[in-house]
């Protein structure tokens, strides 16, 4: 089943690639020097107050709740007993897309000399460290996702983030693909949890696995969006305040639309901040 998906997916990439022009190295992005004069939004704040906020929070969320599931389900009201390896997993894979978004986000706010190369690449590394982690260890045995999801999300993300590191020609071809590969992913886990989970060849499962599979969508989602935002030129105060728009878009449909994930015995109280949150930074940036 994954081979299919894997075929049509890499027909859609090839044509993405073809399109794409290759984009020379940039030493620093104009778009973000441009952007860091933006002021306005409707919010109390300025624009980039906010963008450097989300960023921010998603580096701090993203490092810590990333390195500690057991810290991010007693954060949310999880039963660590009744987490399975895979249920686990899902944890530290929803937050390695919120720490990816947090590294770009650091390093074209915060820093004066990183370029946007370097920063996309740094933002493709830790999903591609995961799938090569993934591969060596063999969770395909164990927990999932099979060894063919785990070498297609390896060269879609490892390819962007050596372009990216390296500076190479082509690095605006590969982030563009690995951009709408997360995307993809992400809106169909989002979307159909159950079946992504079949998908993925996941194992170990148990009955909070789909819903905690939605958490990895929604947050594999914004950072494919907010990935394709950038690729595709804009600046990034303004890929922030879509990527907050995207965010609370999907944080609705998993709160209100997704009988897997309301399965899920979390506390609610955490996750309407996340959306006051992201509401705020739209309103901030975009308004």
């Amino acid at each position: 089943m994954i081979r299919k998906f894997v075929v049509s997916f890499l027909a859609l990439a090839n044509a993405t690639a073809r399109s794409a022009s290759a984009a020379p190295f940039i030493p620093k992005s104009h778009a973000t020097l441009h952007a860091l004069k933006l002021r306005g939004g409707g919010g109390p704040i300025e624009a980039v107050t906010a963008a450097k906020i989300l960023g921010a929070v998603a580096l701090a969320n993203g490092s810590v709740f990333g390195l500690s599931d057991k810290l991010c389900a007693k954060a949310y009201g999880l039963n660590e007993d009744e987490l399975s390896t895979t249920d686990a997993r899902c944890v530290t894979n929803h937050n390695l897309s919120i720490l990816s978004t947090g590294l770009i986000i650091y390093c074209l706010l915060f820093r004066d000399d990183i370029s946007f190369n370097l920063a996309m690449g740094l933002g493709n590394l830790p999903w591609a460290m995961r799938s090569l982690g993934d591969l060596l260890n063999k969770v395909s045995e164990t927990s999932g996702p099979s060894d063919l999801g785990s070498m297609v999300t390896l060269v879609f993300c490892g390819l962007a983030a050596y372009a990216g590191l390296t500076s190479a020609e082509w690095a605006g071809s590969a982030f563009k693909a690995a951009a709408v590969y997360g995307l993809v992913c992400g809106l169909t886990i989002l979307l159909a949890p159950a079946q992504a989970s079949e998908l993925w060849e996941l194992k170990d499962t148990t009955w909070m696995t789909n819903g905690m599979v939605s958490g990895v969508g929604f947050s594999l989602t914004g950072l494919g969006a907010f990935l394709a935002f950038l690729a595709w030129g804009d600046d990034i105060i303004t890929a922030c305040g879509k990527k907050a728009a995207v965010d609370a878009l999907c944080l609705v449909k998993v709160l209100f639309f997704d009988p897997d994930w309301a399965k899920v015995v979390v506390k609610k109280e955490p996750v309407y901040g996340w959306l006051v949150f992201f509401a705020f930074v739209v309103y901030s940036i975009m308004a």
